[in-house]
């Protein structure tokens, strides 16, 4: 496997992290934003009822069908925000960006939408990596804003993070 510290090297980029948070924020407490800073991540965050998520899971497992009988891959189905209106209305719900809002502020930006679908008896690995590390960005002022549409647990993989690791700027990480 190759190894890297950077995705971008012909960019001059500051990937040191930068405490995040407004003075009123509208969802997160400041607590929640202090774990955040402190973390690098927060869950849970109960965003959609069982009802919504139930819907919401309809549609994807709708969507990978058709996403894979279109040539692309389940673990890169990107940017369909662009052409699917379902997936455009998930990602830029309200309850979503005022999550983010109170983080980055109000001049919220989405630079891409990625669905992973992981699909049953699916071997494949995420290595571990900075997610910065893969965006042209530079402060690192970014929000990864992840929506499990199955419940996960160590079983069936789920996300694993490193609490603090943001504070260590740029890593080498190794390609998956």
């Amino acid at each position: 496997m190759a190894q890297h510290t950077n995705a971008f090297p012909e960019l001059q980029r500051d990937l040191r992290f930068v405490p995040l948070g407004v003075d009123e924020p509208k969802v997160l407490t400041p607590e929640q934003i202090d774990r955040y800073n402190t973390d690098g991540f927060l869950f849970p965050i109960d965003i959609f009822s069982a009802t919504e998520m139930a819907e919401i899971r309809a549609y994807i497992d709708d969507l990978v069908p058709k996403a894979l009988a279109a040539g692309w891959g389940n673990y890169d189905v990107v940017n369909w925000h662009k052409t699917c209106r379902g997936i455009w209305d998930l990602i830029t719900e309200p309850r979503i960006i005022d999550v983010v809002a109170d983080l980055l502020g109000d001049s919220v930006v989405l630079r891409h939408s990625h669905l992973f679908a992981k699909l049953p008896g699916d071997p494949k690995q995420v290595s571990w990596h900075q997610d910065a590390s893969y965006w042209p960005l530079t402060p690192s002022r970014v929000v990864s804003a992840w929506l499990a549409i199955d419940d996960t647990d160590v079983e069936n993989s789920a996300m694993r993070v490193i609490p603090g690791s943001h504070h260590n700027a740029q890593l080498t990480f190794h390609d998956s």
